[in-house]
C-alpha cells in the first residue's frame, strides 16, 4: 500500500512539473519549445529518460518496476496535453482575450461581449488587462473573479477526458489485438519498460543508440549554450531550410530535415510514410491548379484550415470515411461490448476497464459537455451535432495516430468552420457563432488531445505480465488529469499576473485570440449559406479515401495509404514531409538490401535520434525558463 502510495505521489509529482514548465516556458519565453505540443510528446520522453537512467544507475538499492513505470508514462501521456495545445495554451487567453483585445475598430464589446455567459469568462476589464500586461509582485491577484470561469471550465475538461477514456477504452482491444494497429510512438516507451524487466538487455547499451543520442542532442543543447552565453564563433547549429517555389501555381515545397521527425518516421510502415509525402507533394499540386483556375469560395480565413478551404474540406472528408469506416470494420466487436454493457455477456475480451464503466462515465462527461455547450448558446441539437462530429473527428485522428506513428500528427480542421461551411453560418445565428468561439478552448488545433495519448497509455499498460490492475490504472489517470487541471489553471493565473502574457509566446497570448475571435466576428458580420461547393469536395476526400481503402485491402503491394489523404497539407505535414522522405528512403534501402535483419540493426541509431531530439528539447526548456529570463 505504502509503495503504491509513493508511486502515486511520484508519478503527480512529475505531471505537476511537467505542466508547470509547460506553462512557465510559454509564458516568460517568446518562442516555441515543442516541449508539450505533439504527440512526438517531448517532455514526456524526456522526463521517462531521466527516470530509466536513474532507476537503472540505482539498481538494486532502489528498484523500480515495469508495471510502475508504465503507470508513471500513462500518467505522464494524460498530463501533456493539458498545459499548452490541448487545453491550457487556448484556455485563459480565449476566455480573457475577448474582452482584452476588444477596440473600436473591431467592434467586440458589441458583435460578442454580451453572447458570452457571465460565468464562463470574467467581465472585470482592469482584472482581465492586469493578467495580459502583469500587476507586479505587490499588488494581490483577484482570485476571486476567476473561480467560477476556472471551476466550471476545468470540470468541462474533466468531462472531456471521461468521454476520451470511455470512447478509448471501449476501441483498444480491437485496435490493438484484433487489428493490431502497430502504435510506432509507444516503441519508445516499450523499450524503457523492458528495459526494467530485463536491465542486462536494456537498449540504453546500445553503442549505436548513443551515436544518434548525441548528434540529435548536440544541436539544441549548443544553441541553449550560445543563447546563454552568446559565443561569439556560433550562430546557429541546425540543418538549414530551403524551399523549392513555382510562381506560375503558388506553390511552394519547404526542405527541412528535424531529426526527430527522423527517428520517429524510421518506425513508421514504408506504405504510410510514402503516401505521406507523396500526397503532400500532389495535393499541393492540386492546390496549385484549383487556384490557377480560379475554384475558391469567398469565406473568411479559416481556422486551422489546411490550405485552401475546399481541400481542407477534402482532408477532413478522407479523415471521417476512415474513422467510419474503422467503426463498421469493428462492428461485431463493439456489438459484443454492448453485450457486456447490457449485461447480456460476461467475458470481457481482455478490456483494460470494465466496458460498463467505461460507458457510463463517457455518458456523464458527454452529458456535461453537451449541457456546457447549451449554456454558452448553442442550440441543442447542434450542440449534439457538434459533439458528435467532433468526436469523430478527434477519435479518426487517434486512429491514425495508432495506425500510422506520425508524431506530429493533426487534423485537417477545426470543428466551427467545418459545420458552417457545410450548414451555413446564418443556421446558428451570432449567439450561436459566439458559442463556437468559446468552444475553440478545445476543439481548435487539433493535435494534441486525450483520445490519442490514452490509446498509447493503454497499449504501454496493457501487456499480460505486467499486471496492472483496470482499478489502479484508472486511479493514476484520473488523479493525473487533476493535477494537471489545477496545476495549469493556477500556474497561468499566477504567472500571468506577475509577469504579463502578452510578454509570452506570442500565437497563444496575442495572435491566437484576434485569430479566433476574428473569424466569429467576420462570420457574424459576412453570414453565408451553405458551401456546396465545400460539401461537394468533403465527399470527393471521403469518395478517395475509399478508393484507396479498397486498393490497400485488396491489391497485393499496393504502396498508397489513404492516412495521407487526410493530413496532406497540415502545416506540420508541410514542414516534415521531407524528414519523412529520407526516413521512408533509408528505411526503404535497408529493408531491400539488408532484409529485416539491417533494420533492426539501424534501428537503436533512430531511438537515439528520438532520445537525442527530447532530452536536449527538454534539457534547454528546463535552462531557458529558470536561468535566461
Amino acid at each position: 500500500m505504502i509503495r503504491n502510495l509513493l508511486l502515486l505521489l511520484l508519478s503527480l509529482t512529475l505531471c505537476a512539473f511537467l505542466n508547470f514548465l509547460g506553462v512557465r516556458g510559454y509564458v516568460l519565453l517568446d518562442h516555441y519549445s515543442g516541449f508539450a505540443d505533439h504527440f512526438n510528446t517531448v517532455g514526456v520522453v524526456f522526463l521517462l529518460f531521466w527516470v530509466t537512467l536513474i532507476g537503472l544507475l540505482l539498481r538494486p538499492w532502489w528498484t523500480l518496476s515495469p508495471s510502475s513505470f508504465a503507470l508513471i508514462y500513462a500518467t505522464l501521456m494524460v498530463a501533456t496535453v493539458i498545459p499548452t495545445m490541448g487545453f491550457g495554451g487556448y484556455f485563459i487567453p480565449l476566455i480573457a482575450g475577448v474582452f482584452y483585445y476588444a477596440t473600436p475598430e473591431n467592434d467586440w464589446s458589441n458583435l460578442l461581449w454580451d453572447h458570452i455567459p457571465d460565468w464562463a469568462a470574467p467581465r472585470d476589464l482592469q482584472a482581465v488587462r492586469g493578467l495580459f500586461e502583469g500587476i507586479g509582485a505587490d499588488q494581490p491577484i483577484p482570485w476571486g473573479l476567476w473561480t467560477t470561469p476556472l471551476i466550471l471550465w476545468g470540470l468541462f475538461m474533466f468531462a472531456f477526458y471521461l468521454v476520451s477514456l470511455g470512447c478509448i477504452s471501449l476501441v483498444h482491444h480491437q485496435w490493438s489485438r484484433e487489428e493490431r494497429l502497430v502504435y510506432p510512438l509507444a516503441v519508445v516507451p516499450t523499450l524503457m519498460v523492458e528495459s526494467f524487466d530485463q536491465p542486462s538487455q536494456s537498449f540504453l547499451r546500445s553503442k549505436l543508440l548513443w551515436a544518434g543520442f548525441f548528434i540529435a542532442w548536440s544541436m539544441p543543447t549548443i544553441n541553449m549554450l550560445d543563447r546563454i552565453f552568446d559565443f561569439q564563433f556560433i550562430d546557429y547549429v541546425g540543418i538549414p531550410a530551403t524551399s523549392i517555389y513555382i510562381r506560375q501555381l503558388n506553390l511552394n515545397y519547404t526542405i527541412y530535415t528535424d531529426l526527430l521527425t527522423v527517428g520517429l518516421s524510421f518506425l513508421v510502415n514504408l506504405n504510410v510514410l510514402f503516401s505521406v509525402w507523396f500526397f503532400h507533394l500532389l495535393v499541393s499540386l492540386e492546390e496549385g491548379l484549383l487556384g490557377y483556375a480560379g475554384i475558391s469560395l469567398p469565406l473568411p480565413t479559416q481556422p486551422h484550415g489546411a490550405g485552401s478551404v475546399l481541400l481542407a474540406n477534402q482532408q477532413i472528408g478522407s479523415l471521417l470515411f476512415l474513422v467510419v469506416s474503422s467503426l463498421w470494420i469493428s462492428r461485431d466487436f463493439l456489438r459484443r461490448q454492448w453485450q457486456l454493457i447490457a449485461g447480456q455477456e460476461q467475458h470481457d475480451h481482455g478490456n483494460l476497464l470494465s466496458p460498463r464503466l467505461s460507458a457510463l462515465l463517457g455518458l456523464i462527461g458527454l452529458l456535461y459537455m453537451a449541457g456546457f455547450l447549451w449554456a454558452t448558446g448553442l442550440n441543442l441539437g447542434w450542440a449534439l451535432l457538434f459533439l458528435l462530429v467532433g468526436l469523430l473527428v478527434f477519435l479518426g485522428t487517434a486512429r491514425l495516430l495508432a495506425q500510422t506513428g506520425i508524431g506530429r500528427l493533426r487534423a485537417a480542421y477545426s470543428i466551427p468552420p467545418l459545420l458552417t461551411n457545410n450548414l451555413g453560418s446564418t443556421a446558428f445565428g451570432s449567439q450561436g457563432l459566439a458559442a463556437m468561439g468559446l468552444s475553440f478552448v478545445w476543439s481548435a488545433d487539433i493535435q494534441l488531445f486525450l483520445m490519442g495519448t490514452l490509446a498509447h497509455a493503454f497499449r504501454v499498460c496493457e501487456d499480460t505480465r505486467l499486471k496492472i490492475s483496470s482499478r489502479k490504472l484508472l486511479l493514476f489517470l484520473t488523479a493525473s488529469v487533476i493535477v494537471s487541471l489545477a496545476t495549469t489553471i493556477l500556474c497561468y493565473i499566477w504567472i500571468g499576473y506577475r509577469k504579463g502574457l502578452i510578454h509570452g509566446f506570442v500565437w497563444y497570448y496575442v495572435m491566437s485570440p484576434n485569430y479566433h475571435w476574428g473569424w466569429v466576428v467576420n462570420t457574424i458580420n459576412n453570414p453565408y449559406p451553405p458551401q456546396y461547393l465545400a460539401t461537394f469536395f468533403l465527399i470527393l476526400g471521403a469518395g478517395l479515401a475509399a478508393l484507396l481503402s479498397f486498393a490497400n485491402h485488396h491489391l497485393a503491394g499496393w504502396p498508397l495509404h489513404p492516412v495521407g489523404l487526410a493530413v496532406a497539407l497540415t502545416n506540420t505535414v508541410s514542414g516534415d514531409w521531407f524528414g519523412m522522405f529520407l526516413a521512408w528512403l533509408i528505411k526503404n534501402l535497408a529493408l531491400r538490401y539488408g532484409g529485416i535483419v539491417l533494420y533492426r540493426q539501424l534501428r537503436p541509431f533512430f531511438v537515439g535520434l528520438i532520445l537525442g531530439s527530447c532530452v536536449g528539447l527538454g534539457g534547454a526548456e528546463l535552462v531557458y525558463t529558470f536561468y535566461y529570463i
